[in-house]
């Protein structure tokens, strides 16, 4: 959950995180894509989710290796950090289920 007060520095974050993977493709070669999504009904305002989609597990465990690895991403991810509510961030993985 974004902290209402840094909604826009969420915003400039998320545009320069697009930026960053368009230019470094290498960095994020296994992501099949990435989406964010923003809450426009129900639920609590302020909610986003972004969705990283991989091929294969061994997929994300590659791009996760390289990301932690890469101190301009890791840069953002704790600016991310400082702009929402802690307690709200959640990492989960997905499956197909059709």
């Amino acid at each position: 959950m974004v902290k209402p007060e840094r909604r826009a520095e969420f915003k400039d974050l998320m545009q320069r995180v697009r930026k960053y993977k368009e230019e470094n493709p290498e960095l994020f070669r296994e992501v099949k894509s990435w989406r964010l999504f923003r809450q426009m009904f129900g639920g609590a305002a302020g909610a986003y989710v972004s969705m990283w989609e991989f091929e294969s597990f061994v997929d994300l465990e590659r791009c996760w290796a390289k990301e932690e690895k890469d101190e301009a991403f890791q840069k953002m991810h704790q600016e991310l950090l400082q702009l929402i509510y802690p307690t709200t961030f959640t990492m989960k993985i997905w499956a197909s289920a059709m």
